[in-house]
């Protein structure tokens, strides 16, 4: 973990697998001794007292990586956890809400919660990452361009609140609808009051989302989970988890058949791969108009025989 380099939130859950599941289990073991049937005990003992797959698959990613720094010093040949099983993590099968139901949870918060309404509609804009929206500040928003620039993300901890780089390490500019530069508007206009209030200018590097009179801190991004759970109940749509918005945003833009490479980029993936990996079920099948294409540019059969 010395040598590590990882973000607060990883960092805070690997040192929770290390300290309750590893140590307790192989702590006491020598490296020298550790096998590949030590570790697939392990996996076999964290699923039999209740852990979730993905929770079991960090064990292994934790001790596997714990495993390759010893190599690296000299301590060990080889890896004995890259001879051990793998733990498999089901894909969980993607459900995007209907326009229908994220219209009801937006309506509901431009009534209740006009600042988390600002939040929503930047969301369903854009597609990024919860993290990523709590961390725009006003110099990123381009009212008359209607982009934003996502360079940064948040992340919080015990320990406390994290301004990082986003988690491909990359910076996108993105375009955003009318509506969320309207709710941007409005929400800009609030919170010029709230600084003239305690007579201080707006700063353009101040957080767009902020508890902050000075915009100086960002939303947590729990807070952000918490609001929305209390929106979920209010309207009655439990079912509609607040990351499935970001399925929202992919699957409504490939259906429509906007490329991939431009859905990649609003959700800020590194890889086309990954968004195929992800939503590929839900990108239309074309394949008549592929045969038709071709048969355009190519023309009439000329080794038909004409009549």
């Amino acid at each position: 973990m010395a040598t590590a380099s990882l973000a607060p939130t990883t960092r805070a859950d690997w040192q929770c697998v290390i300290d309750n599941q590893l140590i307790p289990a192989l702590g006491d073991t020598p490296l020298w001794q550790l096998t590949a049937r030590d570790c697939d005990a392990l996996y076999t003992a964290l699923k039999a007292a209740g852990l979730g797959p993905s929770r079991v698959r960090c064990a292994h990613v934790v001790l596997h990586r714990a495993v390759a720094q010893a190599v690296r010093w000299g301590w060990l040949a080889r890896n004995p956890v890259s001879d051990a099983t793998r733990p498999d993590v089901p894909r969980s099968t993607i459900r995007p809400p209907d326009a229908s139901d994220v219209r009801a949870l937006i309506a509901h918060a431009a009534a209740h919660d006009p600042t988390m309404a600002c939040w929503l509609w930047v969301a369903t804009a854009t597609g990024a990452r919860r993290g990523e929206i709590c961390g725009l500040r006003w110099a990123d928003i381009d009212f008359e361009q209607r982009s934003v620039r996502i360079e940064r993300s948040v992340s919080a901890t015990r320990a406390g609140v994290f301004v990082k780089p986003t988690k491909t390490g990359g910076v996108r500019r993105v375009s955003i609808t009318a509506q969320a530069v309207e709710a941007l508007h409005r929400h800009l206009e609030r919170a010029s009051q709230k600084a003239r209030r305690i007579d201080k200018g707006m700063d353009p590097e101040g957080f767009v989302f902020t508890s902050d009179p000075g915009a100086n801190r960002p939303w947590r991004p729990d807070l952000v989970t918490r609001r929305w759970e209390r929106l979920r109940t209010e309207t009655g749509l439990q079912r509609v988890r607040l990351h499935d918005l970001r399925h929202f945003v992919a699957t409504e833009l490939l259906t429509e058949g906007i490329d991939v490479r431009t859905v990649a980029n609003r959700l800020g993936h590194a890889r086309t791969s990954t968004t195929m990996d992800i939503y590929w079920a839900f990108v239309p099948a074309r394949d008549r108009d592929a045969a038709d294409h071709l048969e355009a540019i190519l023309g009439p059969d000329l080794s038909a025989p004409t009549r």
